[in-house]
């Protein structure tokens, strides 16, 4: 098995409005850096949110050969959290750099701009534009680095911070970026095998592992084959009662900033997890909504067997939130 991208630690980050670039200016201001870490959309028009069809920190699995919904740390699979955001737009439709620096690579379906303020910005899923060449300089907002290609439908926006994978919808980056919708925790699952079961009022005993399924769905609708299809919140917490004692809240995630390195993929995401429109047995499952199952790292084997309340509180980007509850019982 394969971890597909590098993830670390957040940066702490202060905060400016984007500026755009005329014509005229381009040559005096490619070397410069854009004012602040904000910046705006890579399509037009550049200061209107525009949809997002893949969130940052997804689950990422390739499974060409195993059973529907067979996936989990001892399946022969690819997996990996989605790095960047998946901007939906139609196919031809130009895509600029949302800050100015100079080109690191260009080839096929993949350009990556590397800016004066130590930040690197990828691009996939792009007919490249025939100057954008390795070691030129592209300006925000004027320099067309390609176009969305046939049958993707949408522009892959990675933002790298000092070699730190970084949310782009983090507050104070890619702006504006407004969300209205609450996600929700919508079941609890044994994820003790492939696939895993519901748990549906069965007890918990030692070695039995848990995990919570969430969906958080984005504020505009994408057209196509994702239209109306969930993504991965940005926050899962859980906590657990008994009697009249209660746990500190405990993170299951946190993609708000930064995401997990990639050896961390099965403790964040329970067996049985995939993504939107995912594939088995070379089969594409186009329209179907992805699962998101979260570990709750509970260890029944540490707790006095009896009735429980777990309480899951889940929340997006911009702190909307929900919680669920569910009657816990652990036995010997």
């Amino acid at each position: 098995m394969k971890s597909l991208v590098v993830a670390g630690l957040s940066l702490a980050l202060l905060v400016f409005p984007a500026t755009w670039v005329t014509a005229a200016e381009a040559s005096s201001t490619c070397a410069r850096p854009t004012p602040g870490y904000a910046y705006h959309w890579p399509i037009r028009p550049f200061d209107r949110q525009h949809p997002v069809r893949g969130a940052f920190g997804d689950p990422r699995i390739v499974s060409l050969t195993l059973p529907f919904g067979w996936t989990g740390p001892k399946q022969t699979d690819a997996y990996s959290f989605h790095n960047g955001v998946d901007i939906g737009a139609k196919p031809g439709t130009p895509v600029y750099p949302v800050v100015s620096g100079r080109v690191m690579r260009a080839n096929t379906g993949q350009i990556v701009v590397l800016t004066d303020d130590g930040r690197s910005f990828q691009y996939y899923h792009l007919t490249k534009a025939a100057a954008v060449q390795k070691g030129r300089c592209v300006v925000a907002y004027h320099t067309v680095l390609g176009w969305i290609r046939p049958g993707y439908e949408h522009v892959h926006l990675a933002e790298i911070d000092y070699h730190v994978v970084h949310n782009p919808l983090d507050r104070g980056h890619l702006e504006p970026y407004r969300d209205w919708t609450r996600p929700t925790a919508t079941g609890l699952y044994l994820d003790d095998g492939s696939p895993p079961d519901k748990l549906a009022g069965r007890p918990l005993g030692p070695g039995d592992r848990l995990s919570v399924a969430v969906a958080d769905q984005p504020p505009l609708p994408v057209s196509g084959d994702w239209y109306d299809l969930p993504e991965a919140p940005a926050l899962v917490e859980w906590r657990l009662f008994h009697g009249n004692t209660r746990t500190a809240w405990q993170v299951a995630v946190d993609f708000r900033h930064t995401q997990p390195p990639p050896w961390a993929f099965w403790n964040v995401y329970g067996a049985g997890t995939y993504q939107n429109c995912p594939q088995f047995e070379q089969h594409h499952y186009l329209g179907l909504p992805g699962r998101y199952l979260f570990r709750v790292h509970i260890q029944p084997s540490h707790l006095r067997p009896g009735v429980y309340r777990l309480a899951v509180r889940v929340t997006d980007i911009r702190g909307n939130r929900s919680t669920a509850w569910w009657p816990l019982r652990i036995v010997r």
